[in-house]
């Protein structure tokens, strides 16, 4: 029975482990993927006004990014938080109510244990 919990946690080892590497890999590919982009975008920029327009564009461009990033995880943060108040709120009975639902759910399993 314990082989088959080692097992397990070798597996999701294992699977958290090759997700890690692939992420970064992919995280460094897309950090290579911008700077090229990043070049490009400059380069562009410098032939078509001077270079102190070029940063700040690339400048606004880039803060930008960063704050809709900044945003989109503000917004996870608040679901995640707010998701875990609502289960603590309807999976913890409280009162009256919890203390009964406790005493019937062991009446039933004493019943069913007796037959």
């Amino acid at each position: 029975m314990l082989d088959h919990f080692v097992t397990r946690i070798e597996h999701g080892v294992s699977d958290a482990a090759s997700a890690a590497a692939i992420g970064l890999g992919a995280g460094i590919a897309l950090a290579v993927g911008v700077a090229f982009w990043t070049v490009a975008g400059w380069m562009l920029l410098v032939r078509l006004a001077d270079p102190l327009i070029a940063a700040v564009v690339m400048g606004a461009l880039y803060t930008g990014a960063g704050l809709i990033a900044l945003a989109i995880m503000s917004m996870r943060r608040r679901r995640k938080k707010r998701i875990k108040q609502d289960m603590r709120a309807t999976h913890s009975p409280g009162g009256v109510q919890g203390l009964l639902t406790a005493f019937m759910t062991g009446m039933t399993a004493g019943s069913q244990s007796r037959s």
